[in-house]
């Protein structure tokens, strides 16, 4: 599942969100407890005071009455009052506010030692936790009893809810209002970014007109500005690109034309010179002659079709060079009675097109350099792809050789053998070419080109 920078932004947003809230309410509510509490206890420890200073006399004197009265005047004014007690000096209760009777053991839950002005103790009881705070009755210094008081928590805990659902619905607000802005913020982002995607899927599939029209001057905007320039450069190298590639092609077909066609009619040429006089002299001779340049007419128009059919031929996207050599040498062995012996590995199907072609002419040329002039009956073919993104080329053949300083100054003079077409092609690869040839023992032709294999 792939997410959007939308998506991504607006989930990031309500997460940041959420932490904050539950961050507010966490520490709102360690706060609210603390502050409350202490609050509580501060009430208590006041009205328990008061309490102790008003039943002074009634506590000296043992009247009850007037005690009860107290206890429950004071317990009516306050709802967190859970209950209101008076003891004497000798633990006795006085007054009381239980009215199902005095529980036991509550006298002793809370000691108060005679020099402290209070104490306060937490009680778990069936009503909740109780703060239970005791004030100590005093004549002078003796203490003559004690004033008890206990107060509700839960009265603590419903106020602290309630302030919790008061933060809560104002975080839900800032949620909702931050999500909104979120979602305008990632819509002002990812609109161009969208634009910047479709421009380039559009430049991708060959558009270099595609423009971004973006108003902002944030980076944004100086994104969209430098994507303009960037696809103008691009149109531009295009262009560039193409005339090259026309200009190569062009010299590329002259370098056929030259070193093909234009060698062979103007051999032809001279050796019709040759049948005229000839013809004076020895008529057989001549016919002779005339039939083999025939032959030779018939193999330069062979050459020409060749060169229109790589004309008219695309650039193929999908060009097999293991197909195509192999059906050229079936073919070569048909028409020339040479044996071919071929090893054409199937990483060659790796080769990039373009280069793969461009090979397939180097192995042409010297195919037919061996044809014209190396008067061989086997040749060798060789294809090597390394781990290094390498592939070398062997072509050798087993006649009559040459001088290879000869032939190569014979090529500089635009004479035979091809050799100036096969070294631009593989330098045009990135590659090296080279020739080992002995008289009469045949001649080698290695060429070593690098490329890239497709990616999986």
């Amino acid at each position: 599942m792939k997410w959007g920078l939308r998506k991504k932004i607006l989930l990031s947003m309500i997460a940041l969100l959420m932490l904050l809230g539950l961050a507010i309410a966490l520490i709102t509510h360690t706060i609210l407890l603390k502050v409350l509490k202490t609050e509580f206890q501060h009430k208590g420890i006041s009205l328990s005071r008061s309490i102790a200073a008003n039943s002074l006399v009634d506590v000296l004197t043992q009247n009850t009455l007037r005690l009860k009265k107290l206890v429950e005047n004071e317990k009516s004014l306050d709802s967190s009052i859970a209950y209101v007690f008076i003891i004497d000096s000798s633990g006795q209760t006085l007054a009381h506010t239980f009215n199902q009777g005095f529980p036991v053991g509550l006298v002793k839950a809370n000691n108060l030692e005679a020099a402290r002005e209070f104490n306060i103790e937490t009680l778990d009881t069936q009503l909740g936790f109780i703060y239970d705070i005791a004030a100590p009755i005093f004549l002078e210094r003796s203490l003559v009893g004690q004033a008890r008081i206990g107060i509700l928590q839960n009265r603590i805990q419903r106020t602290i809810n309630a302030i919790n659902l008061v933060f809560m619905g104002i975080t839900l607000l800032i949620m909702v209002i931050g999500i909104l802005l979120a979602y305008k913020v990632s819509s002002l982002i990812t609109r161009p970014i969208s634009k910047l995607v479709k421009a380039t899927q559009s430049i991708q599939k060959g558009d270099f007109s595609t423009r971004i029209d973006v108003q902002t001057k944030d980076e944004i905007g100086l994104l969209a500005t430098a994507f303009n320039e960037m696809a103008s450069h691009l149109s531009l190298m295009v262009e560039q690109a193409k005339q090259l590639t026309m200009l190569g092609e062009r010299n590329r077909i002259a370098l056929d034309l030259h070193d093909g066609d234009a060698q062979d009619l103007a051999n032809i040429i001279k050796r019709l010179e040759l049948c005229e006089k000839l013809f004076k002299i020895d008529p057989l001779k001549a016919c002779a002659e005339l039939s083999t340049l025939k032959q030779n007419t018939k193999d330069v128009l062979d050459r020409t079709r060749q060169v229109i059919y790589d004309l008219k031929s695309p650039e193929d996207n999908d060009f097999d060079l293991l197909h195509r050599l192999t059906a050229y040498i079936k073919d070569y062995e048909k028409k020339n009675n040479i044996k071919v012996k071929s090893d054409i590995p199937e990483a060659t199907n790796h080769i990039p097109p373009v280069k793969a072609k461009a090979i397939f002419y180097i192995i042409r040329e010297a195919f037919n350099n061996i044809r014209k002039h190396a008067q061989a009956d086997n040749i060798e073919l060789r294809l090597e792809c390394n781990h290094n993104n390498e592939l070398t080329v062997h072509i050798k053949d087993d006649g009559q050789g040459f001088d290879i300083n000869e032939a190569e100054l014979s090529a500089s003079g635009f004479e035979k053998l091809g050799l100036v077409s096969m070294r631009q092609r593989a330098t045009s690869l990135g590659g090296v070419l080279a020739i080992n040839s002995v008289s009469k023992q045949g001649t080698e032709v290695s060429v070593n080109i690098p490329f890239k294999k497709k990616e999986s």
